[in-house]
Formats: structure tokens, C-alpha cells, sequence
């Protein structure tokens, strides 16, 4: 890693945050107009620009680069999956972004309040119905939340319930699932009881395993439930009328949704298109109304259209390199530590993600705050501050693999490791990736790399089992706090698949999530991260950020990431 190239970038990325899109104006976006004319004899009288109303006619042309695998809110694993599922459901309340800001806003629940300890929520719900005219009620949320706890269904996300009271023993089968803290008070009320106050537990209620679900229409589709468009029901702004699987999805505006009266966009047409030649084709041809570029070259592209609008923005999801702390040769931190250094992360980012993400040093995303201050400003850029100690020790990122491989008796020649990265993907990335990977950790380690592609499902597999010993994934938080993304790694839910243990950490953590005090609470978040690196668990590189591109007829999409926006708030104006 070049110090002097890394200090560089800390410049750029800030001036980059500067730069982030943050609102829905209509003019947001559009290129500057040259004010003088060229030409001394053009006619540079003003006119009146033409007042633009909205198109009768509201339908939105987008895309996605794979099939949802489940519209099952307690067994929804993907990204594709949650687009459609929050468009289609509704929660108890909505985070929505108004004038550039997150705003908590009704839902299901009309109104909501907390007991002085903050540790009982009681939501009251409105009238909103389901897509087939039954009214959304108490026990459906009741059942909803029994159904991701129990352990039973397999939820993959169920561990984002562990501020209910009991759930940790009901997760483990030590507890009835009756006794989770979520009951009805009656068909409109629905009480909620933490286990401990959690500050954050408010926008917690917006993801989507706090969704309703309808159990007689779930015991009546059984495993086909969510698989079909005919076989799933919505409380949403959208119903999916049609479902073409692996081609595309159809979604309708739906007329018993509580707020449908402000929902402009009628139809969303949804193609699943993976080839990036055809997705910018579409685009160019007026197939698609947006468009979501990943390399320079697109991006300057399609600045130089003048119909375009482009939203720069810096997403939750960081990518990182990770480690299986049970295996042989990745159990020392020493050596988990020198793979992680090793790494340049400017060189990474051009060579790997085409110069258009974010570096990153830390492992909460530059986007997270608690409260008013921004975590990762606070937090410093630990793995940038790791680097410099380990130049001012005169030290090398091979030194520090030499002196792990001793205290394992593995000897002192690095190209006799056997070592494997594994990556869930086969295509010409994560070739690329690979391919990167092996030159740096020769050139840098001396240590000879082998890759092992597989698809996401028996990477996954791999993962549970521990059968790998380091890995490359993607990671993108929930809501705007870092317990979401630093909880991951408590041992207890281990939803990386590390199998590192650090009781301090598992400490930190729960005592973080429901201290109320915002200082001491950015203080813990903070000591905790810092036992993750200090052991070197995983080697955080980039923070996900988005460059899209939306023709100039499209008004009101969302640019913040952890908004519930969705397509509710979309409409065009001057299509032609």
C-alpha cells in the first residue's frame, strides 16, 4: 500500500461525501445551460420555459440483474427480493426521505407511543386492508413476528428480533414461541416488549421481517408461498400482478393500499436483465427510464446526454475479504491480519470496482451515524491507522505473516501454504477478483492463491459448515445505527460464518444497543470495532455507492439508502 496515495484518497472521498445527492428536486441533476450564446447573431430573447404537467399515463420501465427467490418476508435472503417486497408490503411505520432527510412516518400504525423505560411499544393501526380486501390486523403482526422467531421456519434474518424480550431462548428452543414479546391488545393494538430499551428500535420497525403476513393464506400455498405472483398477498402501494420468472415482474398500483390516493406511479414494469450491454441499450433506446453504470467509461457516457439525470450517492453495503478464525492457518490473528494489510485499497478499487466506490478503512459504512454524529468520521479509519503503525514498527505486511506462521509451526516459507479464497460468483468479475487477489498476495506475501468459485447457494452452504477459510462478500445494513452491521459478528448469530468468539465484543455490543446515553453508546460501538480489527476478523475494502441515471422525465425516486420510498413516490412529467 503507497501512503501517500491513500492520504490522497481520504481528500477525494470527502470531497466526494460533499457531493452526495440528497433530495427530489425536480431540477436535481440537470446539466448547467452556457448562459451566453456563440453566436453574436442568435436570437437570445427569453421565453417563458413551458410549464410541464403530469403525464396522464404513469408507468415506470426499470430493471434488476436477477429473480427475486422469495417474497416470503421470513425467508427473504436478497437484495432483489426486498425491492419487491417493500414495495408490496407495509410495515408498521415507514422511514421515508422528505427534502433530502428521514423522516419516521405512518404506516399500519397511524400513531405509536413507548413507556417511560422505552422498553413497551404500543402501535395502533389503521385501516389499511390487504390486497384482497381483508383488514390488516393486530394478530397478523403478532403471527408474523412468532413465525421469523421460531427456529422452525429457518428465517435468515431472525436475528434482527433479538431486542424482543425472549427471543434469544426461543431461538435456541429453551422458550414457546407464544411467549416472544409481541401480543395483540385487540384487533387495532399491538403491544411490543423489548427485552432491554434500544434507541434505534423505532426505524428497526421499518425493515421488513416487522411485516404483517396472513397465516391462512400461507398454510393454504405452503412451501409455494411468495413463489408466484398468484400465490402471495400484499398490503402495500403495489400488488404484483404478474411474475415471468427470470424475465419480468409487473407491478400494480394497489387500489385498497391505506394511502393510495398519493401513490402516482401505475404500473412499474420490472425486467430482469443481468447483461450490462443490454441494459445500457435499453436504456439508450427508451426501453428503460433508469439506469445504474459501473464503470467509468458508462458513467461519462451517459453525462454527456442531455436527457439524463444523474443521483451520486454512497450506499450502506461495504465489500469485504473475511476469515474463518477455526481453520489451520487462519486461526492466528497475526496472519489474518498480514492478508488484510497486504491489500492496497485505491489500487483495489480501480482495479476491481472501476475507480466508483468508496474506500473504506473501518467496517461501518461512511453513511451511519448514532444520532446526530457520524459514526465513521468518529471512529477514525482503523485499518489506515493499522498500516501506520505497522511502517512506523518498520514492519511489512509479510513480517507480520512470518512471525504467525511461526507461532503456529508452519515454517518460514510463505509459498508452501496452502491457502483458498472462495467466491460466490463464476463470471468474468469475480475472475478479475480472483485473478487480483492471487498477484497481490504473491507479489506482497510471497503466498501462492487458489480460488474456488461456486454459485451463492453452495458458497452459502460452505459458509454455515466452515468448510472455507477466507471469503469475499458484500454486507449492507438495515437501518442507521451500527448495531445493525457490528451485531453480525456477535457469536452468539455469527451471520458471516467467521466462528470468531470474543466475549468483550459479545458485551459491548447488547450493552451498546440498549444504552440510551448517545456518547456512551458511540463509545462502546466504537471499542467494539476496534476488538473486530484488532483481531483482524475481516478486511472491510469498499463502500457500495450508486451512479444512476434517470431519463428527465422521471421525478420523485429516493437517493438516500435507508429510505422506504420505493416507487410510492414516483411519477413522470414530459414523457414523450
Amino acid at each position: 500500500m503507497k501512503m501517500k496515495k491513500v492520504l490522497s484518497l481520504l481528500l477525494v472521498a470527502a470531497m466526494s461525501f460533499s457531493l452526495v445527492a440528497c433530495g427530489n428536486n425536480e431540477d436535481e441533476g440537470k446539466k448547467d445551460s452556457n448562459a451566453t450564446s456563440e453566436n453574436p447573431t442568435e436570437n437570445t430573447e427569453e421565453t417563458a420555459p413551458v410549464e410541464l404537467t403530469e403525464d396522464a399515463d404513469q408507468y415506470y420501465n426499470t430493471y434488476m440483474a436477477s429473480d427475486p427467490t422469495s417474497l416470503d418476508v421470513s425467508l427473504r435472503s436478497d437484495s432483489y427480493s426486498s425491492t419487491i417486497i417493500s414495495n408490496v408490503m407495509e410495515g408498521l411505520i415507514r422511514l421515508e426521505e422528505i427534502d433530502g432527510r428521514y423522516v419516521v412516518s405512518a404506516g399500519d400504525a397511524q400513531t405509536w407511543e413507548a413507556n417511560e423505560a422505552g422498553t413497551v411499544w404500543t402501535f395502533h393501526l389503521g385501516d389499511n386492508k390487504w390486497s384482497d380486501g381483508e383488514a390488516v390486523t393486530a394478530d397478523q403482526y403478532v403471527y408474523s413476528l412468532q413465525r421469523s422467531a421460531n427456529p422452525e421456519t429457518g428465517c435468515p434474518n431472525s436475528f434482527f428480533l433479538e431486542t424482543l424480550k425472549n427471543y434469544s431462548a426461543i431461538s435456541k428452543g429453551e422458550m414457546e414461541i407464544s411467549e416472544l414479546g409481541v401480543k395483540a391488545l385487540d384487533g387495532k393494538t399491538l403491544e411490543i416488549t423489548l427485552e432491554k430499551p434500544h434507541p434505534a428500535f423505532l426505524e428497526m420497525c421499518n425493515g421488513s421481517i416487522y411485516y404483517p403476513q396472513r397465516q391462512d393464506i400461507i398454510e393454504a400455498n405452503g412451501d409455494q408461498y411468495g413463489s408466484e405472483a398468484d400465490k402471495t398477498i400484499y398490503n402495500g402501494p403495489y400488488v404484483l400482478e404478474s411474475w415471468t420468472h427470470n424475465s419480468k415482474l409487473v407491478l400494480k398500483k394497489n387500489p385498497n393500499y391505506w394511502n393510495a390516493e398519493n401513490v402516482k406511479m401505475e404500473t412499474v414494469n420490472i425486467s430482469i436483465l443481468a447483461d450490462t450491454a443490454t441494459v445500457e441499450n435499453s436504456y439508450k433506446s427508451g426501453d428503460l427510464d433508469m439506469l445504474g453504470v459501473s464503470s467509468q467509461e458508462a458513467k461519462m457516457a451517459f453525462h454527456a446526454d442531455d436527457s439524463s439525470k444523474y443521483e451520486y450517492s454512497v450506499n450502506s453495503s461495504v465489500t469485504f475479504n473475511f476469515y474463518n478464525t477455526k481453520d489451520v492457518l487462519f486461526k492466528n490473528a497475526k496472519i489474518r491480519k498480514a492478508f488484510s494489510l497486504a491489500i492496497d485499497h485505491e489500487d483495489i478499487n480501480e482495479m476491481c470496482f472501476g475507480g466508483l466506490r468508496v474506500p473504506v478503512w473501518g467496517w461501518v459504512a461512511p453513511n451511519i451515524s448514532v444520532g446526530e454524529t457520524n459514526f465513521r468520521e468518529a471512529s477514525g479509519e482503523i485499518l489506515l491507522n493499522q498500516y501506520q503503525e505497522l511502517i512506523e514498527s518498520g514492519k511489512t505486511a509479510k513480517d507480520l505473516l512470518l512471525e504467525g506462521m511461526a507461532e503456529e509451526g508452519l515454517g518460514d516459507d510463505p509459498s508452501t501454504l496452502d491457502v483458498t479464497l472462495s467466491l460466490a460468483g463464476t463470471n468474468d468479475w469475480f475472475k478479475t477478483y480472483g485473478e487480483y487477489l492471487q498477484e497481490v498476495y504473491s507479489t506482497e506475501l510471497g503466498v501462492t492463491l487458489k480460488i474456488d468459485f461456486s454459485d451463492w447457494g453452495i458458497f452459502s452452504s460452505n459458509l454455515q459448515s466452515g468448510d472455507y477459510q477466507m471469503g469475499y462478500m458484500s454486507w449492507g445494513a438495515y437501518y442507521n445505527d451500527p448495531y445493525d452491521v457490528l451485531s453480525v459478528f456477535n457469536s452468539e448469530y455469527d451471520q458471516v460464518g467467521t466462528g470468531w468468539v470474543n466475549e468483550e465484543f459479545n458485551t459491548l455490543i447488547k450493552e451498546a444497543g440498549s444504552e440510551m446515553d448517545e456518547q456512551v453508546r458511540l463509545e462502546k460501538f466504537k471499542q467494539a470495532e476496534k476488538l473486530l480489527f484488532d483481531e483482524a476478523v475481516v478486511c472491510p475494502l469498499a463502500a457500495g455507492t450508486s451512479h444512476s441515471f434517470y431519463k428527465d422525465y422521471v421525478y420523485g425516486y429516493s437517493t438516500l439508502s435507508f429510505s422506504s420510498n420505493g416507487y410510492k413516490d414516483m411519477y413522470t412529467k414530459g414523457r414523450k
